[in-house]
């Protein structure tokens, strides 16, 4: 099972990987983008800008997950678990992804993309730790050095930028709300409810709430029309310019299915191994983003920090999967 376990956790990696790819570089979506930091107004439309794109992109990957919900037979249980106790036990856990995630990364991304990705990053550490408090969970000191070799690799990968103490400190408010998330989401794993039904009703109660926050930041704002212009502006990337605008939406729910994919994996591979190797493995995208990013069509020359960051977040995610062999063979030894 862990074997499997690791296997699944990886292919959560490769496929947020293939999601990232082609939602951020093979469409442009903030092509006719608005907001800045100068005003509140444009900080709402920066936070209402983030909110559309996740919207249609839960939307699609609820559609995907209620698909395979329907061919594993799970429709039933899902049913019967929306309205219950346990449902609504996974309500923090979109609070958390959402609002304490997403709105967060918006503002600390906007100013600094790399502060962003280095500090949010940091998810599986909080995760890890949460874990430990929460569930008494012991992993074998391999896997906590691979976990902390993968952190440090995240970390590689981007080349900080010096910018305000108070940037830092919205940074990591996503990697708290992501970390605490997963805890959430395996507690329902644990009452027994299956990993595909848990992720959806997270997606829906997601839906919902950043639904409330998309109004709220328009009637701040009172840029009602800017939905309708947004989602009119978004185009092929530079690379794929020459694509027919009939296949952005196509193009769009392509990329949304294979991300409801590889949050299914994730909590899948959750179920499994426990949520600290599963979030460790899953932070792997670092890994897969730049290696497809190398490949045709796009060829593009990947800077030696990333490079850098990618091996040793093999190596990390490599001791990872193998913690386990090290420790069975430890206590062989021992008799």
């Amino acid at each position: 099972m862990i074997k499997k376990g690791n296997i699944i956790g990886l292919s959560s990696g490769l496929t947020w990987g293939l999601y990232t790819v082609i939602l951020y570089t093979v469409l442009n979506l903030y092509a006719n983008a608005k907001g800045d930091l100068l005003s509140t107004k444009g900080i709402m439309l920066i936070l209402i800008t983030t909110i559309l794109i996740s919207l249609v992109d839960l939307f699609f990957n609820v559609i995907f997950e209620l698909f395979v919900l329907k061919k594993k037979n799970l429709i039933g249980e899902f049913k019967s678990v929306f309205f219950s106790k346990k449902g609504f036990g996974i309500i923090p856990a979109a609070i958390l992804a959402g609002p304490f995630g997403l709105i967060p990364y918006a503002i600390a991304g906007a100013i600094s993309a790399p502060v962003a990705g280095a500090f949010s990053a940091l998810y599986p550490v909080i995760g890890a730790l949460a874990s430990f408090l929460v569930f008494k969970e012991k992993l074998p000191k391999a896997k906590i050095l691979g976990g902390i070799i993968a952190v440090i690799g995240v970390i590689t990968t981007y080349q900080l930028e010096t910018v305000s103490f108070v940037v830092y400190v919205i940074a990591l408010i996503p990697a708290f709300g992501w970390g605490l998330e997963a805890i959430f989401g395996y507690k329902l794993i644990k009452d027994d409810v299956n990993p595909i039904v848990t992720i959806t009703l997270r997606h829906i109660y997601s839906i919902f709430i950043l639904a409330a926050c998309l109004l709220l930041f328009l009637f701040i704002s009172g840029e009602y029309s800017y939905i309708l212009e947004f989602y009119g502006g978004i185009q092929f990337s530079d690379i794929f310019a020459a694509g027919s605008r009939a296949f952005i939406w196509p193009t769009f729910m392509i990329g949304s299915f294979i991300g409801g994919a590889s949050y299914i994996l994730w909590y899948v591979s959750m179920k499994h191994i426990s949520v600290a190797p599963a979030m460790i493995l899953n932070i792997s995208y670092v890994l897969w983003i730049p290696f497809i990013l190398m490949m045709p069509p796009f060829s593009q020359q990947i800077s030696p920090n990333v490079l850098l960051g990618c091996i040793i977040i093999f190596c990390g995610t490599s001791l990872v999967i193998i913690g386990d062999t090290i420790k069975l063979k430890r206590l062989e030894k021992s008799y």
